[in-house]
């Protein structure tokens, strides 16, 4: 059985630590530029090229950031709900818990943006290199003016980092939220997957707003996740030889799905097999096989998971940068994995360095802040 520690179930927080880490592995091997083959996107990962190819097509696989983003989105919905229950469902309620989420979320993203606005106006100027990926090149092509300052600030861009238009989601999230747990304090298991069914079937029609705005394509996923609780009973009952014949399937299917569709059609297939993991591993007593959740070295990433899933980026872009800078010689097309590999291991230790003192300086005094301004916004 899962243990708790100050009302927290410490599966989860291993299972945060994980998808830091695979959101890591994910953008370490995207940096370089490598033949068509290996990449999993547009290669069918059964069909044999040679031991470089197979060995990035696994990481790759391995390192799903897409289907690690579609478990956190799952396990936001699993924790508001618990926390909209202690907020009475009214306006300085409500006013409460959207300051609390702000105050909570907005000071890492703030110091990114203006560590980056500082790092592109003191010298930086944009290049590509012979050996640089598509997806970096990507990064950066554009000036830091004032106005793009703002409009990063503000979430209407998201163009300096790897993963913060997710932040974007989630704020865009906490607003509409209160409704959410609202319409499931009313409804029964079967009505939530009717209404889960129902923002599935929205995403894919009037919520499509194309990749300017995709925002609102992943609302059925945090209702998934805030339903999770109605299925308790379900999951206790579950036997152990059960999670060992579905957790390996399911992960396959977790880490590959995408790769044979769409990020779209992917991401429901996702969230169903994201729904089961964190029942699973919440209320799953009889069931053993996630315990390795609980290890220290995934609890600690777990802790500064929030940190390290937004500061990765910037540390490898800047990395990369300087490698492709100093060491332009190095045999990137034929050494394209280890290459990855070492972008890797350098770039995860180099961040959860910086992501230890962020989350020491910034994330818990925001916590803290945010505890005492929605307790005296409630107050009110």
């Amino acid at each position: 059985m899962e243990t708790k520690t100050a009302n927290r179930i410490t599966k989860l927080d291993g299972l945060r630590g994980l998808l830091s880490l695979v959101v890591c592995l994910n953008h370490s091997f995207m940096a370089v530029a490598i033949p068509t083959f290996a990449n999993v996107w547009q290669q069918n990962p059964l069909i044999f090229h040679d031991l470089q190819a197979k060995l990035q097509q696994l990481f790759m696989l391995l390192g799903n950031g897409g289907a690690a983003v579609t478990l956190f989105f799952l396990l936001s919905g699993f924790v508001l709900g618990p926390s909209l229950a202690k907020v009475k469902m009214n306006f300085s309620g409500l006013l409460s818990f959207i300051v609390k989420r702000l105050v909570r979320l907005y000071p890492v993203y703030l110091l990114i943006v203006l560590l980056t606005a500082l790092y592109m106006k003191t010298g930086f100027v944009y290049q590509t290199f012979p050996s640089s990926s598509e997806w970096f090149n990507w990064w950066m092509n554009f000036q830091m003016t004032f106005k793009e300052f703002i409009l990063n600030a503000f979430f209407i861009h998201t163009y300096l980092g790897g993963v913060t238009w997710t932040l974007r989601v989630i704020l865009i999230v906490s607003l509409i939220f209160p409704l959410f747990f609202i319409l499931s304090k009313k409804t029964t298991w079967w009505m939530d997957i009717l209404v889960v069914l129902s923002l599935i079937y929205l995403s894919f029609t009037i919520l499509n707003f194309g990749d300017n705005f995709r925002d609102l394509r992943y609302l059925y996923m945090f209702y998934l996740g805030l339903s999770i609780p109605k299925f308790r009973s379900f999951f206790s009952i579950l036997p152990n030889w059960f999670a060992w014949l579905f957790l390996p399937p399911a992960t396959l299917v977790l880490l590959g799905f995408r790769y044979l569709t769409d990020q779209y059609l992917g991401g429901v297939v996702e969230s169903l097999i994201s729904f089961f993991l964190i029942g699973i591993s919440v209320y799953g007593t009889k069931i053993t096989t996630l315990n390795f959740l609980e290890s220290k070295i995934l609890l600690f990433f777990g802790k500064i998971s929030y940190s390290l899933y937004l500061i990765h980026f910037s540390v490898l872009y800047l990395l990369t940068r300087l490698m492709f800078i100093y060491l332009p010689n190095l045999p990137f097309s034929a050494n394209y994995f280890l290459i990855h590999l070492m972008l890797f291991f350098v770039s995860t230790i180099l961040a959860t360095g910086v992501s230890i003192l962020v989350y020491r300086f910034i994330e818990l005094p925001s916590q803290k802040l945010a505890g005492r301004l929605g307790e005296k916004i409630s107050a009110t």
